[in-house]
Protein backbone atom coordinates (compact mmCIF):
# COMPACT_ATOMS: atom_id res chain seq x y z
CA UNK A 1 0.00 0.00 0.00
CA UNK A 2 0.95 3.62 -0.49
CA UNK A 3 0.25 5.08 2.96
CA UNK A 4 -0.09 8.64 4.20
CA UNK A 5 0.67 8.55 7.93
CA UNK A 6 0.02 11.38 10.34
CA UNK A 7 2.83 10.90 12.82
CA UNK A 8 5.69 8.47 12.60
CA UNK A 9 7.87 9.25 15.58
CA UNK A 10 5.37 8.95 18.42
CA UNK A 11 4.47 6.21 20.87
CA UNK A 12 1.95 4.51 18.55
CA UNK A 13 2.65 6.20 15.21
CA UNK A 14 6.32 5.21 15.35
CA UNK A 15 5.30 1.57 15.63
CA UNK A 16 2.82 1.92 12.78
CA UNK A 17 5.63 3.30 10.63
CA UNK A 18 7.99 0.48 11.57
CA UNK A 19 5.45 -2.27 10.91
CA UNK A 20 4.39 -0.65 7.63
CA UNK A 21 7.97 -0.48 6.37
CA UNK A 22 8.67 -4.05 7.51
CA UNK A 23 5.65 -5.18 5.48
CA UNK A 24 7.01 -3.48 2.35
CA UNK A 25 4.55 -0.59 2.23
CA UNK A 26 5.52 2.87 1.00
CA UNK A 27 4.90 5.58 3.59
CA UNK A 28 4.67 9.35 3.50
CA UNK A 29 4.94 10.43 7.15
CA UNK A 30 3.96 13.88 8.38
CA UNK A 31 5.66 14.97 11.61
CA UNK A 32 6.83 18.22 13.11
CA UNK A 33 10.38 17.07 12.54
CA UNK A 34 11.38 16.92 16.19
CA UNK A 35 12.65 13.35 15.85
CA UNK A 36 14.41 11.57 12.96
CA UNK A 37 12.69 8.83 10.99
CA UNK A 38 14.28 5.72 9.45
CA UNK A 39 16.56 6.39 6.48
CA UNK A 40 15.05 4.16 3.81
CA UNK A 41 13.83 4.55 0.24
CA UNK A 42 10.31 3.43 1.27
CA UNK A 43 9.61 6.56 3.28
CA UNK A 44 9.07 10.22 2.50
CA UNK A 45 9.27 12.51 5.51
CA UNK A 46 7.28 15.74 5.45
CA UNK A 47 8.22 18.05 8.30
CA UNK A 48 5.18 20.20 8.93
CA UNK A 49 2.67 21.26 11.54
CA UNK A 50 -0.66 19.94 10.28
CA UNK A 51 -2.46 22.84 11.95
CA UNK A 52 -0.47 25.45 10.05
CA UNK A 53 0.64 23.93 6.73
CA UNK A 54 -1.51 23.63 3.62
CA UNK A 55 -0.98 19.91 3.19
CA UNK A 56 -3.52 19.73 0.38
CA UNK A 57 -1.33 21.94 -1.80
CA UNK A 58 1.82 20.17 -0.68
CA UNK A 59 0.44 16.74 -1.60
CA UNK A 60 -1.76 17.71 -4.55
CA UNK A 61 0.04 15.40 -6.98
CA UNK A 62 0.13 12.32 -4.74
CA UNK A 63 -2.57 9.66 -4.38
CA UNK A 64 -2.65 7.32 -1.40
CA UNK A 65 -4.27 3.96 -0.85
CA UNK A 66 -5.02 4.85 2.75
CA UNK A 67 -4.62 7.72 5.21
CA UNK A 68 -3.69 6.57 8.72
CA UNK A 69 -4.51 9.33 11.17
CA UNK A 70 -3.03 8.08 14.42
CA UNK A 71 -3.03 11.51 16.08
CA UNK A 72 -6.37 13.04 14.99
CA UNK A 73 -7.90 15.05 17.83
CA UNK A 74 -10.29 17.60 16.33
CA UNK A 75 -12.98 17.90 13.66
CA UNK A 76 -10.68 20.18 11.64
CA UNK A 77 -7.98 17.52 11.60
CA UNK A 78 -10.51 14.87 10.56
CA UNK A 79 -11.66 17.09 7.71
CA UNK A 80 -8.02 17.53 6.69
CA UNK A 81 -7.48 13.76 6.61
CA UNK A 82 -10.64 13.31 4.55
CA UNK A 83 -9.51 15.94 2.04
CA UNK A 84 -6.15 14.20 1.66
CA UNK A 85 -7.82 10.80 1.19
CA UNK A 86 -9.65 12.27 -1.82
CA UNK A 87 -12.65 10.98 -3.73
CA UNK A 88 -13.94 8.42 -1.26
CA UNK A 89 -10.50 7.36 -0.12
CA UNK A 90 -9.67 5.00 2.72
CA UNK A 91 -8.99 6.39 6.22
CA UNK A 92 -8.21 4.76 9.55
CA UNK A 93 -8.61 7.12 12.50
CA UNK A 94 -7.34 6.30 15.96
CA UNK A 95 -9.82 7.78 18.39
CA UNK A 96 -10.10 6.86 22.08
CA UNK A 97 -12.50 5.16 24.44
CA UNK A 98 -12.80 8.66 25.92
CA UNK A 99 -15.24 9.23 23.06
CA UNK A 100 -17.73 7.13 25.03
CA UNK A 101 -19.79 8.98 27.62
CA UNK A 102 -18.54 7.53 30.91
CA UNK A 103 -21.92 8.04 32.54
CA UNK A 104 -23.50 5.44 30.24
CA UNK A 105 -20.89 2.68 29.96
CA UNK A 106 -22.40 -0.77 30.23
CA UNK A 107 -20.51 -3.91 31.30
CA UNK A 108 -19.34 -5.17 28.86
CA UNK A 109 -20.33 -2.46 26.41
CA UNK A 110 -20.69 -3.13 22.70
CA UNK A 111 -20.13 -0.52 20.01
CA UNK A 112 -23.86 -0.61 19.18
CA UNK A 113 -24.80 0.24 22.78
CA UNK A 114 -22.45 3.18 23.07
CA UNK A 115 -23.49 6.66 24.01
CA UNK A 116 -20.95 9.32 23.25
CA UNK A 117 -19.38 12.28 24.98
CA UNK A 118 -20.64 15.74 24.13
CA UNK A 119 -18.26 17.50 26.50
CA UNK A 120 -15.90 20.22 25.33
CA UNK A 121 -12.80 18.22 26.15
CA UNK A 122 -10.50 15.55 24.73
CA UNK A 123 -13.22 12.88 24.59
CA UNK A 124 -15.82 15.20 23.10
CA UNK A 125 -13.37 16.47 20.50
CA UNK A 126 -12.45 12.91 19.54
CA UNK A 127 -16.14 12.08 19.05
CA UNK A 128 -16.73 15.19 16.95
CA UNK A 129 -13.74 14.24 14.78
CA UNK A 130 -15.24 10.77 14.33
CA UNK A 131 -18.52 12.31 13.22
CA UNK A 132 -16.80 14.29 10.45
CA UNK A 133 -15.54 11.03 8.96
CA UNK A 134 -18.75 9.08 9.52
CA UNK A 135 -20.79 11.82 7.88
CA UNK A 136 -18.24 11.87 5.09
CA UNK A 137 -18.79 8.15 4.63
CA UNK A 138 -22.54 8.67 4.24
CA UNK A 139 -21.85 11.32 1.60
CA UNK A 140 -19.35 9.12 -0.26
CA UNK A 141 -16.44 11.42 0.57
CA UNK A 142 -14.34 8.81 2.40
CA UNK A 143 -14.25 5.19 3.59
CA UNK A 144 -13.28 5.47 7.25
CA UNK A 145 -12.71 3.04 10.08
CA UNK A 146 -12.70 4.31 13.66
CA UNK A 147 -10.58 2.57 16.32
CA UNK A 148 -11.10 3.41 19.99
CA UNK A 149 -8.30 2.06 22.19
CA UNK A 150 -8.41 2.39 25.98
CA UNK A 151 -5.18 2.48 28.00
CA UNK A 152 -2.16 1.82 25.75
CA UNK A 153 1.01 0.48 27.34
CA UNK A 154 4.51 -0.50 26.29
CA UNK A 155 8.02 0.89 25.74
CA UNK A 156 8.05 4.57 24.88
CA UNK A 157 5.53 5.57 27.55
CA UNK A 158 5.49 5.93 31.31
CA UNK A 159 3.56 3.43 33.47
CA UNK A 160 0.43 4.04 35.50
CA UNK A 161 -3.26 4.13 34.68
CA UNK A 162 -5.09 6.34 37.15
CA UNK A 163 -4.61 9.28 39.49
CA UNK A 164 -2.56 9.77 41.44
CA UNK A 165 -0.06 7.51 39.72
CA UNK A 166 -0.90 7.82 36.02
CA UNK A 167 1.95 7.94 33.47
CA UNK A 168 4.57 8.68 36.12
CA UNK A 169 8.29 8.40 35.29
CA UNK A 170 9.09 7.66 38.93
CA UNK A 171 6.41 5.02 39.49
CA UNK A 172 8.77 2.03 39.39
CA UNK A 173 11.10 3.75 41.85
CA UNK A 174 8.18 4.42 44.19
CA UNK A 175 7.18 0.76 44.07
CA UNK A 176 10.77 -0.41 44.54
CA UNK A 177 11.08 1.84 47.61
CA UNK A 178 7.90 0.42 49.12
CA UNK A 179 5.92 3.65 48.93
CA UNK A 180 2.19 3.30 49.45
CA UNK A 181 0.16 3.84 46.26
CA UNK A 182 -2.99 5.92 46.61
CA UNK A 183 -5.25 4.22 44.05
CA UNK A 184 -8.54 5.63 42.86
CA UNK A 185 -11.30 3.72 44.67
CA UNK A 186 -8.71 1.22 45.79
CA UNK A 187 -7.84 0.37 42.19
CA UNK A 188 -11.05 -1.64 41.74
CA UNK A 189 -12.05 -0.11 38.40
CA UNK A 190 -11.86 -2.45 35.41
CA UNK A 191 -9.62 -1.89 32.41
CA UNK A 192 -8.45 -3.74 29.27
CA UNK A 193 -4.98 -2.40 28.36
CA UNK A 194 -3.64 -2.91 24.86
CA UNK A 195 0.05 -3.12 23.97
CA UNK A 196 1.19 -0.38 21.60
CA UNK A 197 2.62 -2.98 19.20
CA UNK A 198 -0.75 -4.73 19.01
CA UNK A 199 -2.59 -1.48 18.31
CA UNK A 200 -0.13 -0.61 15.53
CA UNK A 201 -0.62 -4.01 13.90
CA UNK A 202 -4.40 -3.70 14.19
CA UNK A 203 -4.30 -0.31 12.46
CA UNK A 204 -2.51 -1.80 9.47
CA UNK A 205 -4.64 -4.93 9.30
CA UNK A 206 -7.87 -2.94 9.48
CA UNK A 207 -6.66 -0.65 6.68
CA UNK A 208 -6.66 -3.64 4.33
CA UNK A 209 -10.17 -4.82 5.27
CA UNK A 210 -12.96 -3.52 2.97
CA UNK A 211 -15.54 -4.89 5.40
CA UNK A 212 -14.27 -2.45 8.05
CA UNK A 213 -15.24 0.58 5.98
CA UNK A 214 -17.76 2.78 7.76
CA UNK A 215 -17.34 0.81 10.99
CA UNK A 216 -16.10 1.59 14.49
CA UNK A 217 -14.28 -0.77 16.86
CA UNK A 218 -13.18 -0.67 20.46
CA UNK A 219 -9.54 -1.70 20.17
CA UNK A 220 -8.92 -3.08 23.64
CA UNK A 221 -6.67 -5.90 24.74
CA UNK A 222 -8.02 -9.36 25.65
CA UNK A 223 -7.06 -9.22 29.34
CA UNK A 224 -9.66 -7.79 31.70
CA UNK A 225 -8.26 -6.66 35.02
CA UNK A 226 -8.64 -4.13 37.77
CA UNK A 227 -6.28 -1.19 38.05
CA UNK A 228 -4.99 -2.86 41.20
CA UNK A 229 -4.13 -5.97 39.15
CA UNK A 230 -2.24 -3.70 36.73
CA UNK A 231 -0.12 -2.19 39.51
CA UNK A 232 0.49 -5.56 41.14
CA UNK A 233 1.73 -6.96 37.82
CA UNK A 234 4.01 -3.97 37.40
CA UNK A 235 5.43 -4.54 40.88
CA UNK A 236 5.84 -8.27 40.31
CA UNK A 237 8.02 -7.52 37.28
CA UNK A 238 10.62 -5.99 39.61
CA UNK A 239 10.20 -8.61 42.30
CA UNK A 240 8.14 -6.42 44.60
CA UNK A 241 4.69 -6.27 46.12
CA UNK A 242 2.68 -3.12 46.71
CA UNK A 243 0.86 -1.52 49.55
CA UNK A 244 -2.03 0.72 48.65
CA UNK A 245 -4.77 2.89 50.05
CA UNK A 246 -8.06 3.96 48.50
CA UNK A 247 -8.34 7.44 47.05
CA UNK A 248 -12.00 8.49 47.13
CA UNK A 249 -12.06 12.01 45.69
CA UNK A 250 -14.71 14.62 46.14
CA UNK A 251 -16.94 15.16 43.07
CA UNK A 252 -15.14 18.41 42.23
CA UNK A 253 -11.63 16.93 42.45
CA UNK A 254 -9.53 18.37 39.63
CA UNK A 255 -7.17 15.39 39.27
CA UNK A 256 -9.90 12.90 38.33
CA UNK A 257 -11.67 13.31 35.01
CA UNK A 258 -14.97 11.68 34.13
CA UNK A 259 -13.40 9.15 31.80
CA UNK A 260 -11.18 7.30 34.26
CA UNK A 261 -13.49 7.32 37.26
CA UNK A 262 -15.48 4.21 36.27
CA UNK A 263 -15.07 0.84 34.62
CA UNK A 264 -13.67 0.62 31.08
CA UNK A 265 -14.90 -2.87 30.16
CA UNK A 266 -15.87 -3.54 26.55
CA UNK A 267 -17.25 -6.41 24.53
CA UNK A 268 -14.62 -7.55 22.03
CA UNK A 269 -16.92 -9.53 19.71
CA UNK A 270 -16.96 -7.06 16.83
CA UNK A 271 -13.18 -6.69 16.50
CA UNK A 272 -12.65 -10.42 17.01
CA UNK A 273 -15.03 -11.12 14.12
CA UNK A 274 -13.04 -8.78 11.88
CA UNK A 275 -9.62 -10.13 12.93
CA UNK A 276 -10.26 -13.70 14.12
CA UNK A 277 -6.62 -14.82 13.79
CA UNK A 278 -5.04 -11.79 15.43
CA UNK A 279 -2.58 -12.64 18.20
CA UNK A 280 -2.19 -10.27 21.14
CA UNK A 281 0.78 -9.72 23.41
CA UNK A 282 0.08 -11.55 26.71
CA UNK A 283 -0.23 -8.86 29.36
CA UNK A 284 2.32 -10.35 31.76
CA UNK A 285 4.89 -10.74 28.97
CA UNK A 286 4.22 -7.26 27.66
CA UNK A 287 4.62 -5.75 31.09
CA UNK A 288 7.85 -7.65 31.75
CA UNK A 289 9.35 -6.38 28.48
CA UNK A 290 8.15 -2.85 29.21
CA UNK A 291 9.70 -2.86 32.66
CA UNK A 292 12.99 -4.09 31.18
CA UNK A 293 12.99 -1.09 28.83
CA UNK A 294 12.10 1.29 31.63
CA UNK A 295 14.85 -0.03 33.88
CA UNK A 296 17.35 0.18 31.03
CA UNK A 297 16.29 3.73 30.28
CA UNK A 298 15.45 2.90 26.66
CA UNK A 299 12.44 3.51 24.48
CA UNK A 300 10.65 1.82 21.59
Amino acid sequence: MNILLFGGSGFVSGRVLRYALDAGHTVTAITRGNHPLPDTTNISHIKADRNETNLGALLSDTAFDVVLDVICQTPAQAAQAMALARDGGRIVMVSSDYAYDPAYRKLAMTEAEARFSDREDYGGNKRNAELVLLEGYKAGACRPTILRPPHIYGPGSNPGTIPQHGRRPNLLDDIAQGKTLNLLHGGLGLIQPIHADDLARIILEVAAKPEAEGEDYTACGPDLMSHLDYYRTLARCIGKGITHTAYCPAPEAEDVNHYVAGHRFYDRTKLKALLPEFTYTPFDAGMLDWVAHLRAGTEG
